[in-house]
């Protein structure tokens, strides 16, 4: 296994979280999950699944999340990877990781991975639709800017590099889940960019309101 600890974030994952668990052990030391108190089985089949499982309370943004268990998980290895539970890597990308981080320099602190999408089954692969994304850092060499929307892992030093191998996204819910994702997604939006432009509300006052799941 490659010095990585995955950490992935969970509420009512179980469709995903065992394909999810079982993809990351292929090349992770250790994996953890930080659950928000899922209502269903997504912390009882990770903790079948032999992974460590920490829940914390959502406070309404996947920053707030994700910096929490930067901050409190016991992470030893040299690199973290940011899966979400809906997501896997391809064989192509575990082969490059193996390849190419042993031999990395000290100044690479963070890796950019191209991203594709699934919808309804089917791999998206119109114009606009593919991302690249910087998913892994060296421990303690960054941290998620607190923003609602299109939070990003942001380097404290060092420099990224980006590997050529994907990861997927591919979500299995029906169509009535996702129009109910981008009806979140659309106001948390809506309602950060009228606080920036406007200043009506302060940032740490909006991520304590309303009631977004991270779904």
């Amino acid at each position: 296994m490659l010095d990585i600890s995955v950490i992935i974030l969970t509420y009512n994952e179980e469709l995903h979280i065992e394909r999810c668990i079982s993809n990351a052990r292929r090349f992770a030391s250790n994996i953890f999950i930080v659950d928000s108190f899922s209502t269903d089985a997504t912390v009882s089949i990770s903790r079948s699944q032999g992974v460590q499982v920490f829940q914390n309370k959502w406070e309404n943004n996947h920053a707030k999340q994700l910096n929490w268990a930067f901050q409190n998980l016991p992470i030893s290895t040299e690199w973290i990877f940011r899966l979400d539970a809906d997501e896997y890597l391809t064989d192509d990308l575990i082969d490059e990781l193996y390849s190419k981080v042993p031999k990395l320099d000290k100044s690479i602190s963070g890796i950019v991975f191209p991203r594709k999408l699934f919808f309804l089954g089917k791999l998206i692969n119109r114009d606009g639709m593919d991302m690249r994304i910087l998913r892994m850092f060296r421990n303690k060499k960054g941290y998620c800017e607190n923003r609602w929307m299109d939070e990003h892992i942001v380097l404290t030093s060092g420099t990224s590099i980006e590997f050529d191998n994907l990861f997927i996204d591919h979500n299995l819910n029906i169509l009535g889940w996702w129009v109910s994702k981008h009806d979140n997604y659309a106001t948390k939006e809506a309602i950060e960019l009228l606080s920036l432009n406007y200043g009506l509300i302060g940032d740490e006052d909006i991520l304590k309101k309303g009631n977004f799941f991270p779904i």
